[in-house]
């Protein structure tokens, strides 16, 4: 990216921002002229909250991306927000889910069993909730927990982890989604685009007319998304990941609305600094292996600086770290 296009980065909604600095989910907000955007809490501590997205149709019908968490109380707002905009459940006609994580597809089902929505996800989605659930046996878990240097006494924990990430409920889209696909949307110009790395099947939604790009987990505007989280890639997952950043940094100009945090502008250079997170890491894990070849996974990872201290990781932030660790060192190895 050259110096040119680099914007600088600014928040464009201020409420979002202090829910995102606080403890509570933003409430609806009006983005665009029949665009709204809805925080909805989750029962993690950080991020605390998912952003919905509300778009209304020439015709009236409502369109939610990433519905959320599912739960009583977000149900309640999802209803409470389709009233203050003057319409109602019977008014929503379709969700697109941006990838497979809870936060973010869990209350599909739900509004679909009320509402008669159809749900729509990437192709390659719908495959790795599949592979998903058909889950790792405590054995094979095990064996890979040994082969990354990890000591025994974790290995109990790191299944555990393992089991729960891998515990999805079983999910079929009535829409499968591709690559340059443009939702069904009366006056909008929503186009799919697949940007693999955070899962394998992750999309964004970008209109072009309005300048509007929708990047899910593919990029935040405070936090550095996971990689790898979601079904197999026949590629480095990393590589994918910096492909994806390197497609939407075109829209340069654009409003950004994340599955988190808040609203911003300066797409490229969060892009870059994204970018640069990754190449760092990945420059640090090839300087562990200079220094010791013979380290493993988990040597390597208690050697990197991680946002909450390595010898505070538990359970899923412990089996992530040494998962992305692995594939920073495979990034390595493959040159």
């Amino acid at each position: 990216m050259s110096s040119s296009s680099i914007w600088v980065m600014q928040a464009t909604s201020e409420a979002q921002y202090a829910a995102a600095l606080g403890d509570h989910a933003p409430d609806l907000e009006k983005v665009r002229d029949g665009l709204w955007s809805l925080g909805m809490p989750m029962p993690i501590v950080q991020p605390h909250f998912t952003l919905s997205y509300l778009v209304r149709d020439d015709d009236g019908g409502i369109h939610l991306v990433d519905p959320g968490w599912d739960s009583d109380e977000n149900w309640q707002r999802l209803v409470d927000a389709l009233e203050e905009v003057g319409s109602a459940t019977e008014q929503v006609r379709s969700v697109v889910v941006t990838h497979l994580h809870p936060d973010h597809l869990g209350m599909a089902e739900r509004v679909r069993e009320k509402t008669g929505a159809r749900v729509a996800l990437h192709r390659v989605e719908q495959e790795g909730i599949h592979e998903l659930r058909q889950g790792e046996s405590p054995e094979s878990a095990s064996a890979r927990f040994t082969q990354w240097g990890a000591p025994l006494d974790v290995h109990g924990e790191l299944v555990e982890a393992a089991n729960r990430r891998n515990a999805w409920k079983p999910f079929t889209a009535d829409l499968l989604l591709d690559d340059g696909d443009v939702l069904d949307i009366p006056g909008w110009e929503l186009e799919v685009l697949h940007t693999p790395g955070h899962t394998t099947g992750h999309l964004a939604l970008v209109d072009a007319s309005k300048k509007l790009l929708l990047t899910g987990d593919l990029l935040l505007p405070s936090q550095f998304p996971g990689i790898g989280l979601g079904g197999t890639s026949i590629t480095n997952p990393i590589d994918d990941y910096l492909a994806s950043i390197h497609r939407i940094a075109e829209f340069g100009n654009y409003e950004v609305l994340p599955g988190h945090g808040y609203r911003f502008t300066g797409l490229s250079e969060r892009c870059a600094v994204t970018a640069a997170h990754h190449d760092q890491r990945t420059g640090e894990v090839r300087t562990a292996l200079t220094a010791r070849p013979e380290s493993t996974v988990w040597e390597i990872a208690a050697g990197l600086t991680w946002t909450a201290g390595w010898e505070n990781l538990r359970g899923l932030e412990l089996l992530s770290a040494l998962a992305q660790t692995a594939t920073h060192l495979d990034r390595v190895v493959a040159g």
